[in-house]
């Protein structure tokens, strides 16, 4: 029958463990995810431009050092830089060399405090990616309860249908004997029909659970690919029951990295303030430098001097003075070594600086307000993260307190069709009850155990959630 291999298929997927599959805990899942996730990596990208700026603002308390070489070509009218003389028609290169350093000595303390500031602002993306961490962990968590709910479904969708198929196939038999009619025979038939469409709507949604859990964990989707299924029974074992929900918000709040980065960025937001109303603050810098030059203007006479005598100075009457000074002249110049005009040109300068800020266009008390709002905004941003734990808290509670409910009621409603499904099983196999009354029992035993599964699973989740906010590992 068509319906045997589709049993067998169907089952063989469930229990299928070929050397080529690889299996993945609920750790193995997480642990993926961490790796894999595109929101985590640039939660680390942003965390590693944090400690960039960190490092920054350390580096700037010390001085800066900058080098300076120029190299120009002059044509035409010009000042001998060596003689201070005019000169026309010249043509000539002039190069200048420097090395300036200056350090900041106050100014407020704005270089301190920002290495503050930069240092609050890294442990806030650090709280960052630690709450990002931690919502990849709850949604893969429960994507992998969903596998685990799908895959028990299926798994009692597949054993109904062979318990039917085993019934159809009896019922047959007494068709064909003539122990039954032929409507008893055709309803039991159309209810395994039923129930086979019941089993590829349970692998559909099976195949789904394990797309969206491949999806969260970024890999790429492969049938091969299963998870390992946990102990259940150990799964629903909860030992803080008597905890109330304010008790494990004030354990989860100073463990919150929302609330955590929250209050980060609200200390960063006040030493910010303070840095803007150091602007208000006289500035002292201590610089100084080493300068030199090379010019080809720089000449210097080569081959046999010639020493004449030039007459200095004037008398009292307009007359030349009998005073004689020698003048050395020599018949070619070249221009003077780099090495020597280097070392002869050089000069040092240092001082000091100090800016007084007096008047810039209301700047420094527009920076000062607007960092006074920025503080306030965090301050209010924390008291938001802290509500918005304190809800989810509460709403964790509640919801564990409800599944827990739902789970032992529908457990009883389960137990009790279960019940009822075997002793109509039974009397259908003596003939003792109709197809009809027996098709009912039986789909209400497979609703209840659906129901049953549904709010096990779900507990499940909203323990792991509770567990989570009372600081327990998820696996």
């Amino acid at each position: 029958m068509q319906c045997k291999y589709l049993i067998i298929a169907l089952a063989s997927l469930i229990t299928w463990g070929a050397s080529a599959q690889q299996t993945y805990s609920l750790q193995q899942c997480i642990e993926t995810a961490f790796t894999n996730n595109i929101t985590i990596k640039q939660r680390a990208l942003n965390q590693q431009s944090a400690k960039a700026d960190v490092l920054q603002s350390k580096l700037n308390l010390l001085p800066n050092l900058n080098g300076q070489l120029t190299n120009n070509y002059n044509i035409g009218f010009a000042i001998n830089p060596v003689t201070n003389t005019t000169t026309r028609d010249a043509t000539f290169r002039n190069n200048t060399f420097g090395i300036n350093s200056s350090v900041v000595l106050f100014n407020g303390f704005q270089n301190i405090n920002t290495i503050r500031q930069q240092s609050f602002n890294a442990q806030a993306t650090e709280a960052d990616l630690e709450a990002t961490k931690n919502n990849i962990a709850l949604s893969v968590s429960n994507a992998y309860l969903q596998v685990l709910l799908n895959t028990e479904v299926l798994s009692s969708r597949v054993f109904q249908l062979t318990g039917t198929a085993e019934q159809v196939k009896r019922q047959e038999k007494l068709f064909e004997l003539g122990g039954i009619n032929k409507v008893r025979f055709l309803q039991l038939k159309a209810q395994m029909a039923t129930e086979e469409s019941q089993v590829i709507a349970a692998k559909t949604q099976l195949d789904q659970a394990y797309l969206n859990l491949w999806q969260l964990m970024n890999i790429n989707p492969d049938t091969n690919n299963k998870i390992i299924t946990p102990d259940s029974v150990s799964m629903l074992q909860l030992t803080t029951d008597a905890t109330a929900a304010n008790q494990i918000y004030n354990t989860f709040k100073s463990q919150s990295p929302e609330i955590r980065a929250a209050q980060k960025r609200r200390e960063a937001a006040a030493i910010g303030h303070t840095v803007a109303a150091g602007g208000r603050s006289p500035r002292l810098t201590l610089s100084g430098g080493l300068n030199s030059f090379y010019t080809t203007q720089n000449q210097q006479g080569v081959g046999d001097p010639n020493i004449t005598l030039r007459p200095v100075g004037i008398d009292a009457f307009g007359n030349p003075a009998p005073y004689f000074i020698p003048i050395t002249t020599y018949s070619q110049s070249e221009v003077v070594p780099f090495s020597t005009q280097f070392n002869r040109n050089i000069g040092k300068n240092f001082g000091f600086t100090l800016s007084v800020p007096i008047f810039n266009g209301w700047q420094v008390n527009t920076n000062v307000q607007k960092a006074k709002i920025n503080e306030i905004s965090n301050e209010l941003n924390q008291k938001q993260a802290e509500l918005d734990v304190f809800k989810n808290v509460n709403q964790a509670y509640l919801d564990y307190q409800s599944a827990q409910k739902r789970y032992e009621a529908n457990m009883r409603n389960y137990e009790a069709n279960a019940e009822s499904f075997e002793l109509a099983q039974n009397q259908f196999t003596l003939g003792a009850i109709n197809t009809a009354d027996f098709i009912v029992t039986k789909n209400q035993f497979l609703q209840a155990q659906t129901t049953m599964l549904q709010s096990k699973y779900e507990l499940m989740l909203r323990k792991k959630v509770l567990d989570f906010y009372l600081g327990k590992p998820l696996y």
